[in-house]
């Protein structure tokens, strides 16, 4: 059975055409998606909360929301290509 691993997969631009994170290659499978599952999670209480009004989100917080959501798609499509 072929184990699938992620490749490099480069995200977030930095403002002047550089992207400066990147999802490390060789890394099996199951513990990519492992991350990418929890990281989900905290981003979707965060914004369920926002949504019912129990909690407010500023800037700097709706940016780290949307970093985490950029790193788990950017897993998720690392394995994409590689498979």
């Amino acid at each position: 059975m072929t184990q699938f691993t992620t490749t490099a997969l480069s995200f977030h631009e930095s403002g002047r055409d550089h992207l400066l994170f990147s999802v490390t290659p060789n890394i099996p499978a199951i513990d990519a998606l492992h991350s990418a599952s929890e990281l989900l999670p905290a981003a979707v209480h965060s914004l369920d909360a926002a949504t019912t009004g129990t909690a407010l989100i500023d800037a700097h917080q709706a940016f780290l929301l949307c970093h985490a959501l950029r790193a788990t798609k950017a897993t998720v499509d690392s394995l994409i290509s590689a498979a």
